[in-house]
C-alpha cells in the first residue's frame, strides 16, 4: 500500500490547480490549507516522537483494540507548539484577510501563554472536536480572545497535527496497521472524517484528520455505528462523478464521503479530496445525514 504522509508540496500544488480548473470558487480555501500544511511540514522534522515502543508492545495494543494515546503521554514542547499556533494564525490571515484580526493575537491568551500552556495540552489531548469548543466556551476562552470557540478549536487542533503525526510515523515505521480492524484511529483514537477505496484491491481505507495515519475497515460496514446491515448501507455520487461518493447508513443517519482510487486510476491526497468534494456534504445534510461526530474538516 503506497504510503502519502506527509505529501510534497509539489503534489499538494498539482492536486489544488486539479479541483481549481473545475471549480475557482476553492481557490481561497485552497490557499489556507496550503498555508496550514506549509507551517506544519516545515515544523515535522523539528519534532521527535515521545511515544517509543517496541513492535511486540505496539502489536499488543492493536490486539486489544487500544489505540496509542489512549494511556501514552504525547510530549509537546510549549515553545515550538506557541510558534506553529503563531504561524499558522498568521498563515490564515494572509490567506483569507477578512478573518478577524484578533487571531494574531490568539497565542498571547492566558491558557495558552508560557506558564498555562502544559496544563491545557494535557486536558485537551484527547478532546474531538465538539469537546474542545465545549472546553473552549467554558473556559470562555472565545469570550476572552473575541474568537469563536470553532476557530480557536481548529488552529489547536491544526497545531497539534504534527505533534501527532511525528509519532504517528515513528509507530509506522515498527509496524504497519494491518491488524488494525476498529473505526476509531489506532494511533490518536479521532474517527475518520473521509475514506477511499483502494486502487490495487479496492479495499477501503480510512485516514485519521489529526495525526494522517491509514488503516483497513470493512466496506460493507458502518465505521460509526459498526451496522453491517446491507439493507440499511447504501451509497449515492453526483451524476458524472461515480469515483467521489456519499456513503450512509440509515441506522445512526451518518455519512462518509469516500473516494474511488480504482475508479480514478490513481491514488488521491484525502485532506485536498475533502475540501473539493464539500458540494457532497450539503448534499448529504440536505438529504438528512449527519457528519462524523467530532471531526475536524477546513470547509
Amino acid at each position: 500500500m503506497e504510503y502519502y504522509y506527509p505529501p510534497s508540496m509539489d503534489r499538494v500544488t498539482k492536486e489544488v490547480e486539479f479541483h481549481l480548473e473545475k471549480n475557482k470558487n476553492l481557490a481561497q480555501i485552497f490557499e489556507v490549507y496550503k498555508g496550514i500544511l506549509a507551517v506544519q511540514l516545515d515544523c515535522l522534522d523539528k519534532i521527535k516522537a515521545s511515544v517509543i515502543l517496541s513492535e511486540k508492545e505496539l502489536k499488543e495494543y492493536f490486539r486489544n483494540k487500544k489505540f496509542l494515546m489512549s494511556d501514552q503521554k504525547l510530549e509537546i514542547e510549549s515553545k515550538l507548539f506557541r510558534e506553529i499556533l503563531g504561524s499558522i494564525c498568521k498563515a490564515i490571515k494572509k490567506a483569507s484577510p477578512e478573518a478577524p484580526e484578533s487571531l494574531l493575537k490568539l497565542s498571547e491568551a492566558e491558557e495558552l501563554d508560557e506558564e498555562n500552556i502544559q496544563e491545557l495540552l494535557q486536558k485537551i489531548a484527547l478532546y474531538n472536536k465538539q469537546e474542545l469548543e465545549y472546553f473552549i466556551e467554558e473556559k470562555e476562552i472565545d469570550k476572552k480572545t473575541e474568537l469563536n470557540s470553532e476557530i480557536i478549536a481548529f488552529v489547536i487542533f491544526m497545531s497539534l497535527s504534527p505533534f501527532y503525526s511525528a509519532n504517528m510515523k515513528e509507530v509506522r515505521e515498527k509496524v504497519d496497521f494491518s491488524s488494525w480492524r476498529q473505526s476509531y484511529c489506532p494511533v490518536c483514537g479521532q474517527t475518520a472524517v473521509i475514506a477511499k477505496h483502494r486502487s490495487e484491491d479496492g479495499a477501503r481505507v480510512l485516514e485519521c484528520w489529526l495525526c494522517h495515519a491509514e488503516w483497513v475497515y470493512p466496506r460493507m460496514e458502518c465505521p460509526y455505528c459498526n451496522n453491517s446491515d446491507q439493507k440499511k448501507l447504501r451509497f449515492f455520487y453526483v451524476t458524472g462523478d461515480k469515483a467521489r461518493q456519499v456513503h450512509v447508513c440509515e441506522k445512526c443517519k451518518r455519512y462518509l464521503k469516500t473516494i474511488d482510487s480504482k475508479i480514478m486510476e490513481k491514488d488521491v491526497l484525502l485532506d485536498i479530496e475533502a475540501i473539493a468534494t464539500s458540494y457532497l456534504d450539503e448534499l448529504a445534510k440536505r438529504e438528512g445525514y449527519k457528519p462524523p461526530k467530532g471531526a475536524v474538516v477546513l470547509n
